[in-house]
């Protein structure tokens, strides 16, 4: 497919359409309860520093040691299996189709007498059926472990999620405006080991909130009517920036260097201006909001010939992310989109570099062509036109 010729697009004044900021006067509103999330019901909730933190107090909680095999999806981000490589596990892919929906039949075969941990992703908010492989782990004393990182409040009717395995993660930057924070929750009758929990230097958090201050000035600079003229390196985000330069022994571009495991965190919790931000967060109108804006601009995307919507359909109850795209070109794409201000990214572009995805070109696919549209809830209704009324040019210019 050709890529638009992005000289012949009307330049438009350009609009932020960027991450959330910490939102100042949503801070004074009523204060939530987070364990009272639907995902915690019935388990125990750890608060981690990070999502994958939680994975590291898994594997020393369920005493997995070296040699022992894990069976993870082979679409990933890789920061989640880099746990699982730091503590010696066999870190097994199984196949996951191009609609990034598990290939069960695949996961099975794979299974030995060394399976330990069967760990599945939800991908965007919408769940896998895995009430089956949860009752086969059961019967096999095998781990189940949901990583619902892209999917916290989502709680779809017919498939719940967090829920059936024996464990599951979650990553709070990815859906709320906090700088750091994720959690470890695990089924109420295996408590996790008692181990001290620190919080994390007041250093790390300011570096973690640097990309927030950006976000306050860009937002200042379009209320004043400066943001159309700002250079391009400062509106880019990281997502839409050239691939690392670095290859891994498999030639596929390395994922970031911070995506690896750091155990000095291991033992972090999450800091005291995340757990105050979810203590003021009301899930009930995040989701409304994000569903309503899903909704706003899928409406265009499925028209698009530029675009293809990674999903048909977002199921009752279900809460996404984002808004997954696949495309064609997409650094060039993302980068135009990044141009008038629109936070799209390239959804795990990075490759872990322990591993060879040669036999599994379904997930390599998605790391190569999957294309993360932003929908968070402090996006309007006037920034969610504008975002449709780019991609209709776009798709025009074709």
């Amino acid at each position: 497919m050709e890529v638009m010729d992005t000289h012949a697009i009307i330049n438009d004044k350009r609009c932020y359409c960027g991450p959330q900021g910490i939102p100042l006067r949503g801070l004074l509103g009523k204060m939530v309860d987070v364990q009272a999330w639907h995902q915690g019901n019935n388990r125990s909730l750890y608060y981690t520093h990070k999502g994958r933190c939680g994975l590291g107090l898994l594997c020393k909680h369920w005493k997995l040691k070296a040699g022992d095999e894990v069976l993870v999806p082979a679409y990933n981000c890789g920061t989640e299996i880099d746990p699982f490589v730091h503590y010696g596990l066999n870190v097994i892919f199984y196949k996951v189709d191009q609609q990034a929906n598990i290939d069960f039949e695949d996961l099975l075969q794979r299974v030995t007498h060394r399976t330990k941990v069967i760990y599945v992703t939800h991908y965007f908010g919408w769940s896998q059926d895995i009430k089956a492989l949860s009752e086969h782990c059961r019967m096999n004393k095998m781990y189940l472990i949901e990583d619902c990182a892209l999917s916290l409040f989502s709680n779809p009717v017919q498939h719940p999620i967090g829920l059936l395995g024996d464990a599951a993660i979650y990553s709070f930057p990815k859906t709320l405006p906090v700088p750091d924070g994720g959690a470890l929750t695990v089924s109420g009758n295996d408590p996790l080991i008692k181990m001290p929990m620190e919080s994390p230097p007041t250093m790390v958090v300011m570096k973690e909130m640097l990309p927030f201050i950006k976000r306050a000035v860009l937002q200042i600079a379009e209320r004043i009517g400066l943001y159309g003229y700002l250079p391009q390196r400062l509106i880019q985000s990281r997502g839409s920036r050239k691939g690392a330069t670095l290859l891994t022994p498999a030639g596929f571009p390395e994922m970031p260097k911070s995506y690896y495991y750091d155990k000095n965190i291991e033992n972090m919790t999450a800091s005291a201006i995340t757990r105050y931000i979810l203590r003021c967060t009301c899930s009930e109108s995040v989701v409304q909001r994000r569903r309503q804006n899903y909704f706003q601009l899928y409406e265009v995307v499925e028209k698009s010939k530029l675009f293809r919507p990674l999903y048909q359909n977002l199921p009752e109850g279900g809460f996404p992310l984002c808004l997954p795209v696949l495309v064609e070109n997409r650094e060039r794409v993302c980068f135009r989109l990044n141009e008038m201000g629109i936070a799209a990214v390239q959804w795990w572009a990075g490759f872990h570099r322990a591993f060879d995805w040669a036999k599994f070109p379904e997930a390599r696919y998605l790391k190569e062509h999957l294309l993360a549209l932003p929908i968070h809830s402090q996006l309007t209704d006037e920034k969610i036109k504008y975002m449709a009324n780019q991609i209709v040019k776009m798709n025009a210019a074709v």
